[in-house]
């Protein structure tokens, strides 16, 4: 996904997301709805130069 900020553009990576179901159920404002664990993949960072007041960095 192409973004930008401040007229600069960047790629944005989006983690995949996992759900799977569990066995426990909750409830929420009277309705009972079955939980889930969500699995985030990592996402590879890549090497950016940055500039603050005048002074290159890289993260």
């Amino acid at each position: 996904m192409q973004l930008s900020f401040l007229g600069q553009p960047y790629e944005a990576s989006l983690p995949t997301v996992e759900a799977t179901e569990t066995s426990e159920t909750a409830t929420f404002l009277g309705q009972r709805y079955a939980r889930k664990q969500f699995n985030i993949s990592q996402r590879q960072q890549s090497a950016i130069e940055l500039t603050y007041r005048g002074i290159h960095y890289n993260r």
